[in-house]
Protein backbone atom coordinates (compact mmCIF):
# COMPACT_ATOMS: atom_id res chain seq x y z
CA UNK A 1 0.00 0.00 0.00
CA UNK A 2 1.05 3.57 -0.55
CA UNK A 3 1.69 5.92 2.36
CA UNK A 4 -1.60 7.67 1.62
CA UNK A 5 -3.50 4.40 1.64
CA UNK A 6 -1.88 3.36 4.92
CA UNK A 7 -2.85 6.72 6.42
CA UNK A 8 -6.45 6.31 5.23
CA UNK A 9 -6.63 2.79 6.65
CA UNK A 10 -5.21 3.91 9.99
CA UNK A 11 -7.67 6.82 10.12
CA UNK A 12 -10.64 4.58 9.33
CA UNK A 13 -9.52 1.99 11.89
CA UNK A 14 -9.31 4.70 14.54
CA UNK A 15 -12.40 6.74 13.67
CA UNK A 16 -14.73 4.75 11.41
CA UNK A 17 -15.32 1.28 12.78
CA UNK A 18 -18.80 0.30 11.64
CA UNK A 19 -21.49 2.03 9.62
CA UNK A 20 -22.58 4.36 12.42
CA UNK A 21 -19.08 5.86 12.59
CA UNK A 22 -18.57 6.43 8.87
CA UNK A 23 -16.48 9.36 7.68
CA UNK A 24 -16.96 11.36 4.49
CA UNK A 25 -14.31 11.66 1.82
CA UNK A 26 -14.07 15.35 2.72
CA UNK A 27 -13.35 14.52 6.38
CA UNK A 28 -10.73 11.98 5.31
CA UNK A 29 -9.17 14.42 2.83
CA UNK A 30 -9.07 17.33 5.28
CA UNK A 31 -7.85 15.32 8.26
CA UNK A 32 -5.06 13.64 6.31
CA UNK A 33 -4.22 16.65 4.16
CA UNK A 34 -4.79 14.74 0.91
CA UNK A 35 -5.44 16.19 -2.52
CA UNK A 36 -9.09 16.15 -3.55
CA UNK A 37 -8.80 15.34 -7.22
CA UNK A 38 -12.00 17.29 -7.82
CA UNK A 39 -15.22 18.43 -6.20
CA UNK A 40 -16.24 14.92 -5.17
CA UNK A 41 -12.81 13.96 -3.82
CA UNK A 42 -12.02 11.60 -6.67
CA UNK A 43 -8.46 11.10 -5.43
CA UNK A 44 -9.62 9.88 -2.03
CA UNK A 45 -12.27 7.69 -3.62
CA UNK A 46 -9.70 6.19 -6.02
CA UNK A 47 -7.35 5.40 -3.14
CA UNK A 48 -10.11 3.63 -1.23
CA UNK A 49 -11.20 1.72 -4.35
CA UNK A 50 -7.62 0.50 -4.82
CA UNK A 51 -7.40 -0.48 -1.16
CA UNK A 52 -10.48 -2.68 -1.59
CA UNK A 53 -9.49 -4.20 -4.92
CA UNK A 54 -5.75 -4.63 -4.40
CA UNK A 55 -5.20 -4.88 -0.65
CA UNK A 56 -8.23 -6.76 0.70
CA UNK A 57 -9.45 -3.87 2.86
CA UNK A 58 -13.07 -4.27 4.00
CA UNK A 59 -14.16 -0.66 3.58
CA UNK A 60 -17.86 0.02 3.21
CA UNK A 61 -19.69 2.79 1.43
CA UNK A 62 -23.22 3.30 0.24
CA UNK A 63 -24.93 4.96 -2.66
CA UNK A 64 -27.45 6.93 -0.56
CA UNK A 65 -25.28 7.68 2.45
CA UNK A 66 -22.10 9.67 2.72
CA UNK A 67 -19.01 8.14 4.13
CA UNK A 68 -16.67 5.22 4.39
CA UNK A 69 -16.20 2.81 7.26
CA UNK A 70 -14.46 -0.40 8.22
CA UNK A 71 -17.08 -3.13 7.84
CA UNK A 72 -17.69 -4.78 11.21
CA UNK A 73 -20.56 -7.23 10.66
CA UNK A 74 -21.87 -9.58 8.01
CA UNK A 75 -25.01 -7.42 7.87
CA UNK A 76 -22.92 -4.37 6.95
CA UNK A 77 -21.06 -6.46 4.37
CA UNK A 78 -24.31 -7.67 2.80
CA UNK A 79 -25.81 -4.16 2.68
CA UNK A 80 -22.70 -2.83 0.92
CA UNK A 81 -22.56 -5.75 -1.53
CA UNK A 82 -26.28 -5.50 -2.32
CA UNK A 83 -25.91 -1.79 -3.00
CA UNK A 84 -22.98 -2.42 -5.35
CA UNK A 85 -24.79 -5.23 -7.15
CA UNK A 86 -27.90 -3.09 -7.54
CA UNK A 87 -25.81 -0.28 -9.07
CA UNK A 88 -24.13 -2.75 -11.43
CA UNK A 89 -27.50 -4.15 -12.55
CA UNK A 90 -28.86 -0.65 -13.10
CA UNK A 91 -25.88 0.30 -15.27
CA UNK A 92 -26.23 -2.91 -17.29
CA UNK A 93 -29.94 -2.17 -17.80
CA UNK A 94 -29.06 1.31 -19.05
CA UNK A 95 -26.46 -0.04 -21.47
CA UNK A 96 -28.96 -2.58 -22.80
CA UNK A 97 -31.61 0.13 -23.24
CA UNK A 98 -29.16 2.27 -25.21
CA UNK A 99 -28.29 -0.63 -27.50
CA UNK A 100 -31.97 -1.38 -28.06
CA UNK A 101 -32.75 2.29 -28.77
CA UNK A 102 -29.87 2.42 -31.25
CA UNK A 103 -31.09 -0.76 -32.93
CA UNK A 104 -34.65 0.59 -33.20
CA UNK A 105 -33.53 3.95 -34.57
CA UNK A 106 -30.91 2.63 -36.95
CA UNK A 107 -32.53 -0.63 -38.04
Amino acid sequence: MTEEQLAILEYLNEHALGYENRRTSTEIRDTLNLESGGQTNEHVREQIRAMILEHQCCIGSGMWVDGYWIIQTEDELERVCQSLESRANSITDRANALRESWRLQNG
